[in-house]
C-alpha cells in the first residue's frame, strides 16, 4: 500500500483549520460546548492521519501480500486506540 500523500495533505489541512476555529472561537468568548467540539473534530482529522501513517507503515514491514496486508489491517484496527 502506498500512503496517499494528497488525501494525507487535505486531512491535515483541515485539522489546522480547525486548530485556526478553535483559537478564533476561545479569543471571541465561544462557549465551552462549540470549542470542545471544534477541538475533538481536530482531534479525529488528527487521529485519522496517524492511522493512514500507521497502516502504510505497518504494511511496508509485513509485505505486500493480501494476506499481510489483511494481517496489517487486523493489527492496525486492534491497537488503533492507542493512537
Amino acid at each position: 500500500m502506498a500512503l496517499d500523500l494528497e488525501s494525507i495533505h487535505i486531512r491535515l489541512q483541515k485539522a489546522q483549520g480547525q486548530i485556526g476555529a478553535v483559537d478564533r472561537m476561545i479569543a471571541s468568548g465561544d462557549s465551552a460546548e462549540r470549542i470542545l467540539v471544534q477541538i475533538n473534530a481536530a482531534k479525529a482529522a488528527l487521529h485519522k492521519v496517524a492511522l493512514l501513517v500507521s497502516e502504510d507503515a505497518i504494511s511496508s514491514m509485513l509485505g505486500k501480500s493480501e494476506k499481510k496486508q489483511e494481517d496489517a489491517k487486523i493489527i492496525l484496527e486492534r491497537f488503533s486506540s492507542l493512537l
